[in-house]
């Protein structure tokens, strides 16, 4: 079965593919193939940012972290550059994973704004309040929260994704509701095979 699990930055999506690892599923961050891209001198060439093909993966990343989200039009510029390597990554990594026993999941904010989800034999969604998320992030990345909610507001907003999801866990308690939730969610997809359009009694 293959899941995509998503959610705003901030939101706990990474949180709830922990729980579910810790479960059995196999969990692949698409943030961390996006991290292994930039290790690769080429991308960073394409990229086109001066002097960042003359520095390692993770000082590129650093470098970008805060210049994405406050210089017009890099962000585009780097979205043209990685989301189509992205993509294809994904459709071939669903292809050869899809048949295989157990639970495949793959965690990533972008799975609908990148039309992954056709790859998929379900999505879930992990939706909590802007303000939380918010400050996940600044805590978490270590950035300003012009940063954070500058990377959010380029993402759908959270009740569009969930209205396209077909599970949403909602992680507005504490860390325990949100492991609870979660493995409730994965206790009903193992019980109906992931099959989209029947998550819903």
């Amino acid at each position: 079965m293959l899941v995509a699990l998503t959610g705003n930055s901030g939101s706990g999506a990474s949180t709830v593919a922990g729980f579910w690892e810790e479960r059995g599923c196999r969990v692949c961050s698409l943030d961390r193939t996006g991290h292994r891209l930039m290790e690769k001198p080429r991308i960073r060439a394409a990229l086109k940012v001066p002097g960042l093909d003359r520095v390692s993966g993770p000082q590129a990343r650093r470098i970008l972290r805060e210049r994405a989200f406050t210089e017009p039009g890099l962000l585009d510029d780097i979205n043209r550059v990685m989301h189509p390597v992205m993509i294809r990554w994904v459709a071939f990594c669903a292809e050869r994973c899809r048949g295989l026993p157990g639970v495949w999941v793959l965690e990533g904010a972008l799975v609908f704004e990148l039309g992954l989800e056709k790859y998929f034999d379900t999505v879930v969604a992990v939706v909590d309040t802007p303000e939380r998320a918010v400050l996940r992030i600044i805590q978490r990345d270590g950035v300003s929260r012009r940063v954070a909610t500058a990377r959010r507001r380029r993402q759908l907003p959270p009740e569009i994704k969930a209205g396209k999801a077909d599970l949403v866990i909602r992680n507005s308690g504490t860390l325990e509701d949100l492991e609870r939730s979660s493995c409730s969610v994965l206790d009903r997809l193992i019980q109906i095979g992931g099959k989209r359009g029947q998550q819903n009694p």
